[in-house]
């Protein structure tokens, strides 16, 4: 009897631990145990889920009790030789695996379709009242006094978990099971799932959710039961973040088992191999859920701000002529828009992960606090929002002014962008990343580099997933190797962040034949403390730049308005300057990357670094880079930044205009002053219209009396016209990309031995450079570089020239398109630092 009982449960393995054999019974026996035990135990299959399951009490009151000591002794024994950790490698725990589910999976319609309706009746909405303060922090207390948390089986490479969610109401303890699938089952009608999407957040893991082997067990609700369950059964936790805990307590079903993906759970954290596997196949696993659910977050019961916008796009996306009108010109609609605006300026938008979640999602559902829209329609919404949204600019700048709704740094123009924004950027990449083939499979049409580097703003919580987060969702991953080029580098958790950046910019150099990558702020900063598979801690060389100083930089600073100038190099594939030459003329870029690591540091090596963690040995990094290429000239002096748009008088002067107080009008503009203000391109980056000498002569006439030009001012005293900008707002928005937080710089042409005067034949150099540059740094321009770079030379102690710290990319007047190779500069070898 009861060995017919065991066959109807799911195939378990138990690392280890042998099953127990309950005592063989008889009918008397079980008779007198029921009339004993009326109350089932919490690890019995829930009666209301599993209707046809037959419950065996055939084990004795006696059985139970030995079973239970027995099991106390052995759990007290390991916990006073080894202190539980969370999520560790220890490989003590139950992990279900099956060729068919040990229960029924459901697939879920998380959102309704939209659809537009013939008559118009109205919308309507849902009022869900928002959940209170998460209960998951108060279990973290009681069972502290169990300390029995769940630690990880190690799985196979092509295996992945599933959490399988139990059901609840919403207040209730959140009750799981983790089901390991192969992969080739995973996604199958056995096997339906769904994969989240969320932020994990900087929190602590506060909350704790209990983790049952058997997923048919009866889910446990009360703090009684728990603590009883834990110490007799053997229940185990897991700590999470709040943000993740409240996801869950959403998405869970009251009646019914949800499967779901859940990357904080189902991969071991701490284990860098399993976590370099499972990451490799995130695309797989993404592709293969009949939906991804993306949980935004919870509202602030005191600012209802998703509620209003989740419940206003059903109105955006209606195109309804007569309603569209109203939605742009009616009051009380403004601050459904600044809702929809700053709902678009959640946490969850800024994620690295989400480009690759979102982009391979068969269906997609937004979950906000209680409200819920699918994918499609919230993406339509963006982009209806993104094309009105020069027409409500105004409008919502005049709201965020307003006393009631006072944002000092929306009133901004720059800061209050939409273009920028990561929910922008996001809608415009996962609605073109992929294209069908004539086969039905879908191809990449974006590069790794391009990816790493437009998609820089958004963050991640590891630097070292600034690469493993675009990997799989590149062109590149899923085209065969081709001669020579290499295949993008693997994700490697077992390096730390210098070696992982230095192979990524090897890898581009490799393939691009191009060193335009020193010139983008595309990389992410080292954590500041180590985190589970972190080896160690680095500095990183002058020649890794950092996103946060970027044009727009990352996270939040994308709500704070422009930080710096556009970048000169531009995106990858679309370099608008060619300084080292073209056709026959280019010169081929020339980089050496010494091998690292290296041996004992040494204080007379610069450029080496040693790093060292609580963790792991000391290791010492060659982080130098030599790079051929010509030196044009030496920084002879240099402004300050310009702030907010504001050109000095001295950068005017500079390139050639005389300021005159008194003058009535002005005569003419010299082609050195309104190329260079704009770095000869317009804002689609080709050769400016001849209309830009004019719109330049009109800003002139707008100087200060100090003979500055205040691009803002100006800016604000001109509206647009029939719909049309001004074309003097046209120059100056060029302009301000320019000049945003760079230094006017003049340099003395480098002395050239080739020529009989001992000096280059041209004129002082003028352009703009990165904030930092200093008088006495070197103008060079690098083989297979679209644009000149400012780099400061280090010299040691003893006045040897140790290297070069890069500065980053300048414009140099007249050395944008390869005119310096008609000049005989002396080559040179730069190590960079």
């Amino acid at each position: 009897m009861p060995s017919s009982k065991k066959r109807s449960l799911p195939q378990a393995q138990l690392d280890g631990r042998s099953p127990k054999t309950p005592r063989r019974t008889t009918r008397s026996t079980r008779a007198s145990t029921a009339a004993q035990s009326p109350t089932p135990s919490p690890n019995e299959p829930d009666p209301a889920l599993f209707p046809d399951f037959r419950r065996s009490r055939g084990t004795a009151r006696t059985t139970e009790l030995q079973v239970f000591a027995s099991d106390c002794a052995t759990s007290n024994a390991t916990q006073s030789l080894t202190p539980p950790t969370s999520l560790s490698n220890r490989t003590n725990s139950s992990e279900a695996t099956s060729s068919s589910p040990p229960i029924p999976l459901s697939k879920f319609d998380w959102a309704p379709r939209s659809s537009v309706k013939i008559k118009r009746t109205g919308f309507n909405t849902s009022t869900g009242a928002q959940s209170g303060l998460s209960k998951g922090g108060k279990w973290a207390g009681v069972l502290g006094q169990v300390s029995n948390l769940y630690h990880y089986a190690r799985i196979p490479d092509n295996q992945v978990r599933l959490l399988l969610i139990k059901p609840g109401a919403f207040e209730d303890q959140i009750n799981a099971s983790l089901l390991v699938v192969d992969d080739d089952q995973l996604g199958s009608d056995d096997f339906p799932y769904a994969a989240l999407s969320y932020n994990w957040g900087n929190s602590e893991n506060l909350n704790t959710i209990i983790i049952q082997d058997d997923p048919r067990s009866r889910p446990i609700k009360s703090i009684t039961k728990v603590v009883d369950a834990v110490r007799a059964f053997h229940e185990k936790m897991l700590k999470v973040k709040p943000n993740l805990y409240e996801a869950l307590r959403h998405l869970r079903k009251e009646d019914k088992m949800v499967a779901m993906w859940v990357d904080a759970l189902c991969i071991n954290q701490f284990d860098k191999n399993e976590k370099e596997e499972q990451v490799s196949k995130m695309a797989v696993i993404y592709r293969k859920a009949y939906n991804v659910n993306i949980w935004l977050g919870s509202d602030n019961p005191d600012n209802p701000v998703s509620d209003r916008a989740m419940s206003f796009i059903p109105k955006v996306i209606n195109l309804d002529i007569q309603l569209q009108e109203t939605l742009l010109t009616g009051e009380r609609h403004i601050e459904d828009w600044a809702s929809l605006y700053e709902l678009l300026k959640w946490s969850w938008f800024s994620r690295r992960w989400v480009i690759q979640e979102l982009a391979l999602a068969q269906e997609a559902s937004v979950h906000c606090g209680k409200r819920v829209i699918r994918w499609e329609d919230f993406q339509t919404a963006i982009s209806i929002f993104d094309r009105k949204f020069k027409t409500l600019k105004p409008r919502l700048m005049a709201h965020y002014e307003s006393a009631k709704f006072r944002r000092s740094h929306l009133a901004n123009d720059s800061a209050l962008e939409i273009e920028q924004l990561g929910a922008k950027q996001l809608v415009d990449m996962t609605s073109r990343l992929f294209r069908r083939r004539y086969d039905g499979s879908y191809e990449s049409t974006q590069g790794l580099e391009s990816l790493v580097c437009s998609l820089s703003g958004f963050d991640t919580s590891d630097p070292r997933d600034t690469i493993n987060a675009f990997r799989s969702i590149s062109k590149e991953a899923h085209r065969p190797t081709q001669g020579s080029q290499p295949p993008p580098p693997m994700p490697n958790y077992g390096i730390d962040l210098f070696e992982i950046y230095r192979d990524f910019v090897k890898w581009v150099i490799h393939t691009k034949a191009s060193v335009d990558i020193l010139c983008r702020h595309w990389a992410l900063k080292e954590r500041t403390e180590l985190g589970p598979t972190t080896p160690r801690l680095v500095q990183l060389p002058s020649w890794i730049l950092f996103v946060e100083d970027s044009a727009w930089g990352k996270g939040e600073d994308l709500f704070r308005g422009r930080k710096a100038g556009d970048s000169f190099v531009g995106l990858p594939g679309s370099n608008i300057y060619n300084a080292s030459g073209t056709g026959k003329q280019y010169k081929q870029a020339q980089v050496f990357f010494p091998p690292s690591p290296v041996g004992p540091l040494s204080p007379r090596m610069p450029g080496r670094t040693a790093t060292a963690s609580a963790s792991s040995t000391q290791v010492t990094h060659d982080m130098s880079l030599k790079v051929t290429g010509v030196m044009i000239g030496t920084v002879s002096f240099r402004t300050d930044p310009f702030p907010d748009g504001v050109i000095t008088r001295n950068c005017l002067e500079g390139l050639g205009w005389s300021f005159n107080k008194d003058a009535t009008e002005i005569k003419d503009v010299p082609n050195q002053l309104w190329q260079t203000l704009v770095a000869d391109r317009d804002e689609e980056g080709n050769r400016p219209c001849t209309w830009y000498k004019t719109a330049c002569q009109a800003c002139l006439a707008y100087e200060t009396t100090n003979g500055h030009i205040n691009i803002g001012n100006i800016l604000r005293q001109n509206t647009v016209i029939d719909g049309e900008e001004p074309a003097v707002h046209q120059y100056l928005r060029r302009v301000r990309a320019v000049t945003w937080n760079r230094s006017f710089m003049k340099a003395e042409p480098f002395r050239n031995a080739a020529s009989q005067d001992g000096y280059a034949d041209h004129g002082q150099l003028v352009g703009f450079g990165p904030p930092k540059t200093e008088k006495g740094d070197i103008l060079v321009i690098f083989y297979g570089c679209s644009v000149p770079v400012v780099l400061r030379p280090l010299v040691s102690e003893s006045g040897e020239l140790d290297g070069y710290h890069f500065v980053g990319e300048a414009y140099i007047y007249g050395k944008m398109d390869g005119e310096a190779f008609e000049d005989d500069y002396n080559e040179e070898i730069f190590r960079l630092l």
